[in-house]
């Protein structure tokens, strides 16, 4: 009565401490045993309990000689080794779903990181393509007007070259159409003197342009540079995650090989209860052994306790540290987007500034189009100028030489007059009947009077070359005077 009441004692024993060391798991890991793992583990714990509890009782009941401290020390252990158990089991489940949190959160903001910074590479490479373009259209059209400018230059010196050679010091007419000329070559040379300091302006802005794309693509390489940086650091972070989970590892299979090495010391002392009372001393003295281990093991587990507390309160710091780290790159990834806006701010205020410079490029295009017209107005004045002084020239000679056919018209009948009169100088009545008798009848003496030679002369009329004023022929000395005078005025 005495053995079975004490086995009931220490079956209560147990139950309690059972019961005890489950509140303590509870109340220390709160919810985590909730889940399916945590019930399947509880389950057999409590199966293992009762399966110890009966072993205990048919070795209290039949060997009621062991005493009750040695049996509650051995239950304390087996307890003691499977709460530590469980607590690690449990907070290895809680690291591993910390790290598999940590995990997603790094994927997660590396991969919006490199989206962006993809995406802000993609915009820049756009715009390097743009500006690109820009500057070869902006290359070409200087080509351009570099070739317009060299052939309106090549033109006036054409236009220039002819003007000299047409140029006559022989005659007063090109002398005085040719005032007008030398003033229009004069604006022209001047509006070819702004163009060509537009074309240098022109040519200056293209090369700041050549700079500014060569730095944007300089900066582009740094922000690829960065990007392989951020690539490799999540790499790294990645790779020390899986030490970290290899570490768990290891630490997991230290605690089943002690929870192993435990079983099998209870299979021993299970095997040593069961030889009976002959080998009592020595279960005692293993006993004792074993309280001495059961202390270590305490102290051990309190060591351990303390260590795991130290090694949580690092993984915290460390998960703190992490934490302030991606705050502080995230703090800089943000700054940097504030820079890249800024940067496309002044990029699309760059932009503007190209469209105005191009619209001013496009009323210098219409300006030279404007000289070209008026270099062929020029250039068809000339060429009109030219036909009007070669008929002018035409008709001074026409009119110089209907002069000589005049002057010696006016020599001949000069002659023929000075002839009759020598003739007739002394005539008689009778002569002067016969003499008009002849004229009746010979119509060419009646030409040659004297009183009708001017009456013929008078017939046929002269032009002023410039002022386009009509002489008879028998005034041609006022003509050529009133020419003379005409051409010194227009001089």
């Amino acid at each position: 009565m005495i053995g079975i009441n004490k086995g009931k004692t220490n079956g209560n024993t147990p139950d309690m401490a059972n019961k005890n060391a489950k509140e303590t798991i509870v109340n220390k890991f709160g919810l985590r045993l909730g889940g399916p793992k945590g019930e399947i583990e509880l389950d057999k714990l409590k199966k293992e309990n009762a399966f110890l509890k009966k072993t205990l009782a048919d070795m209290s009941n039949k060997k009621s000689k062991v005493p009750d401290s040695d049996e509650s020390k051995l239950l304390e252990r087996i307890i003691s080794l499977e709460t530590l158990r469980e607590r690690n089991s449990q907070q290895l489940l809680a690291k591993d779903q910390e790290i598999a949190t940590l995990r997603q959160q790094l994927q997660a903001k590396g991969g919006e990181i490199v989206a962006s910074l993809q995406s802000q590479l993609e915009q820049k490479a756009k715009e390097a393509e743009r500006r690109e373009k820009l500057v070869q259209s902006l290359s070409e059209e200087t080509k351009n007007v570099k070739n317009k400018m060299a052939a309106l230059s090549a033109r006036c010196q054409e236009l220039e070259s002819r003007h000299g050679k047409v140029e006559d010091p022989g005659t007063q007419g090109s002398r005085a159409d040719g005032q007008v000329a030398p003033a229009d070559v004069a604006t022209i040379q001047e509006h070819l003197r702004d163009a060509l300091e537009k074309n240098q302006q022109w040519l200056g802005y293209d090369q700041q342009r050549e700079a500014y794309v060569k730095s944007v693509l300089a900066r582009t390489l740094e922000l690829e540079q960065q990007l392989n940086q951020a690539n490799h650091a999540l790499q790294q972070q990645h790779k020390e995650g899986d030490s970290e989970d290899e570490k768990y590892a290891r630490m997991q299979e230290h605690y089943d090989r002690l929870l192993l090495k435990a079983k099998k010391d209870l299979e021993s002392l299970r095997e040593q209860v069961a030889q009976g009372q002959a080998e009592a001393a020595d279960s005692r003295r293993k006993l004792d052994d074993k309280a001495r281990e059961l202390d270590e093991a305490r102290e051990q587990l309190q060591a351990e306790r303390l260590s795991s507390r130290r090694s949580a309160e690092e993984e915290r710091r460390a998960s703190a540290e992490r934490s302030e780290r991606l705050r502080a790159e995230l703090d800089n990834m943000d700054a940097r987007l504030a820079e890249e806006r800024k940067r496309s701010a002044d990029l699309l205020l760059q932009v503007n500034h190209l469209q105005k410079s191009l619209l001013n490029q496009h009323e210098g295009q219409s300006r030279v189009a404007a000289l070209e017209q008026q270099v062929q107005m020029s250039a068809k004045d000339f060429e009109n100028e030219k036909l009007d002084r070669q008929s002018l020239q035409y008709q001074l000679h026409k009119v110089l030489k209907e002069l000589r056919k005049a002057r010696e018209q006016i020599a001949k009948l000069e002659s023929t007059k000075q002839q009759k009169e020598s003739r007739f100088s002394e005539p008689t009545s009778c002569s002067r009947l016969e003499f008009e008798k002849l004229s009746i009848e010979n119509p060419h003496l009646n030409h040659t009077s004297p009183s009708k030679i001017p009456n013929l002369l008078d017939e046929s009329f002269l032009e002023c070359p410039e002022c386009r004023t009509k002489y008879p022929t028998s005034q041609h000395r006022e003509l050529l005077a009133h020419i003379d005078y005409c051409l010194s005025l227009s001089h």
